[in-house]
């Protein structure tokens, strides 16, 4: 794209904040006399067994988390927005700091506060929502001061999931993306997940459509030929010399979108496919 071109598309911007859409997270800490904590937060990511979280520095999370370095990371869902903004205008602190004096109160009852539940964790020294869909209890790992020293950088290993059932695929370790709906922050304001529009081919809860498993289940390969919005074809070929023997239309939106998922991941000249592309790293 040419700098004329992107200058139509584009304009440079200097928003106050770059949440540009991340899920909202309580995060549990035990306070210096015992008590609980619980704080909302929205920066963070995971990598393996680890969270990294972004904690304000002077906040009591962040001083507990120093001090004792054990927490927990409760998602809530969308429709518990209500429960997360209780907690916005509060500060375990006390006093509260000058420059928090202004917008922040001191509340001691963060649970109380938020109309959540206070329970303990399982393997760690900190308390839990009740309430919230997903929590995990962490051990912290890592405090790193962050750049500007308004926040650390808090690395943590998760060491136990609690997942409500809702949220789950019965007999399995996955969440189920159809029915989690993790509450979004996103520039000061509270979303829900849209309707899905896809998936990564790795998705292990994504299957073909039955003509597709009954052909492989014979030993033939597919090879998904077109897809767009309305319609995909795709091609059934025989197991001893590869000769197309039938063509599936599909139309189903489900359907529809599995193809487009093939078909994103196609080199340019694909070859024909059997059903090794379906593992779910990717080996044969």
């Amino acid at each position: 794209m040419s700098e004329a071109a992107e200058q139509d598309t584009h304009r440079v911007i200097d928003p106050s904040v770059l949440y540009v859409g991340t899920p909202v997270y309580l995060v549990g800490t035990r306070n210096h006399d015992g008590s609980p904590n619980l704080a909302p937060a929205s920066s963070h990511f995971a990598l393996g067994r680890m969270i990294v979280l972004g904690l304000e520095e002077g906040g009591q999370s962040l001083d507990n988390v120093r001090r004792h370095p054990e927490l927990t990371v409760n998602f809530p869902s969308a429709e518990q927005w209500v429960h997360v903004e209780r907690l916005a205008g509060v500060t375990g602190k006390d006093p509260v700091p000058a420059e928090k004096a202004a917008q922040y109160t001191f509340e001691p009852r963060k649970f109380e506060r938020a109309g959540l539940t206070c329970a303990a964790a399982e393997l760690v020294d900190a308390p839990r929502a009740a309430e919230a869909p997903l929590q995990l209890e962490a051990r912290v790992r890592r405090v790193t001061p962050g750049i500007q020293g308004v926040y650390g950088i808090v690395e943590a290993e998760v060491v136990r999931v609690h997942a409500a059932r809702g949220i789950t695929v019965e007999g399995t370790d996955h969440l189920d993306p159809a029915t989690w709906n993790p509450l979004i922050y996103s520039y000061r304001h509270f979303y829900g997940k849209g309707p899905e529009v896809g998936w990564t081919r790795k998705s292990p809860l994504v299957e073909p459509p039955a003509e597709v498993t009954r052909w492989e289940s014979f030993g033939g390969t597919w090879e998904v030929v077109s897809a767009d919005g309305s319609e995909a074809r795709v091609e059934l070929r025989r197991c001893d010399g590869g000769e197309l023997a039938e063509t599936l239309t599909l139309r189903d939106a489900r359907e529809l979108r599995w193809a487009a998922v093939q078909r994103a991941g196609a080199a340019p000249a694909s070859a024909h496919r059997s059903a090794g592309v379906r593992d779910t790293e990717g080996r044969r």
